[in-house]
Order: structure tokens, then sequence, then C-alpha cells
């Protein structure tokens, strides 16, 4: 796979987890937690490969954003 496919593929499904859970309510413990399992999921599949890192960058700005997101309900 070519980079821009490869990194463009990555994006996506780091977006996939952006969309599906961009407004969490802060205090919705069972949606956080499924949250953290599927972007530990995400994560751990990219683990020892060269787009590790980049991967991960993407998963903790997605985490920021939600977060972000979620206080603005309140």
């Amino acid at each position: 796979m070519d980079f821009k496919t490869k990194y463009f593929a990555i994006w996506q499904e780091v977006w996939g987890l952006h969309k599906k859970y961009w407004r969490i309510p802060l205090d919705d413990s069972g949606l956080w937690g499924q949250f953290a399992v599927e972007a530990e999921a995400l994560r751990s599949r990219y683990v020892g490969t060269p787009e590790e890192h980049f991967v991960g960058k993407l998963i903790l700005a997605v985490t920021n954003e939600v977060e972000n997101a979620s206080k603005t309900l309140e």
C-alpha cells in the first residue's frame, strides 16, 4: 500500500472513532469506557509499525477534542 493510501486509511479509522464519540457526556462512564477500549484496540493494531506514532498522536488529538466537546454539553 502506498503512503497516501495507508495514511488516509488510518485517518479514516480515527475519524470514525471521532464521529462515533464526539459528544460523550462527561458523567457517562460507560461510553467513556467504550471509547477507551476502541481507541486502544485501534492503537494496538499499529504497535511495532512505522505508523505507530502517527496513530497514537491522532488518537490523542481526538481524545482531547472529544473531551472538549463533552465539556460544552454542561
